[in-house]
């Protein structure tokens, strides 16, 4: 491996790992994400891996089992925010639901009163 594939990979590591860690707290904070750009990122990565030599890759495989781990986690955060917004979506229409009904039985009481 020569210095330049070294340090790209490093920086490939750094730059995903530091994108990975924003974007979860974005997420907990509930704000707005862009993941524009982190797909190109891994596959640069991926790229850099496979030509590392054998104990490079060893030397790096710690740091890849975290970075699919904080990818993992960031994914199944996601997931989990998508299901508390749909759930959420869904309260918000059963509770139209509700108001409207009760404005139609609110028109007719006083239809009859």
């Amino acid at each position: 491996m020569t210095p330049e594939t070294s340090v790209n990979t490093e920086q490939l590591f750094n730059d995903i790992a530091q994108f990975v860690g924003e974007s979860r707290a974005l997420l907990k904070q509930g704000a707005m994400m862009e993941l524009a750009g982190l797909e190109n990122r891994i596959l640069s990565l991926c790229k850099e891996v496979v030509v590392l030599s054998q104990d490079e890759r060893i030397r790096y495989a710690a740091r890849l089992q975290q970075l699919v781990a904080d990818l993992t986690a960031l994914g199944e955060e996601m997931a989990a925010l998508r299901g508390s917004v749909a759930a959420e979506i869904r309260h918000l229409s059963n509770y139209k639901k509700a108001n409207v009904a009760y404005r139609v039985v609110e028109a007719s009481d006083k239809e009859e009163g």
